[in-house]
């Protein structure tokens, strides 16, 4: 369970990070793994933004959202109807 307190910044957080790594994925439909660092910490995430990628990129995997591929290192999005 994600439970939210007062310490944590909300700009840094996983589910954050994952919904601007969604919205970049839908326009672009498929991007590498360094591209995707790069625009989160372009968006000036500061030191933590691209240790929370990875997470995040976990996280919206289990949810289905998007699909690995190993052979050229990059995600795909899935759609909106993915299961």
């Amino acid at each position: 369970m994600l439970i939210p307190t007062k310490h944590i910044d909300l700009e840094k957080s996983v589910i954050r990070i994952a919904s601007e790594v969604l919205n970049d994925l839908r326009r672009n439909r498929m991007m590498k793994y360094d591209a995707v660092v790069k625009l989160i910490a372009r968006r000036a995430r500061g030191d933590d933004g691209d240790s929370i990628v990875g997470p995040a990129l976990s996280f919206l995997f289990l949810l289905g959202r998007i699909d690995y591929h190993p052979k050229n290192d990059s995600f795909e999005y899935r759609g909106d109807h993915a299961t």
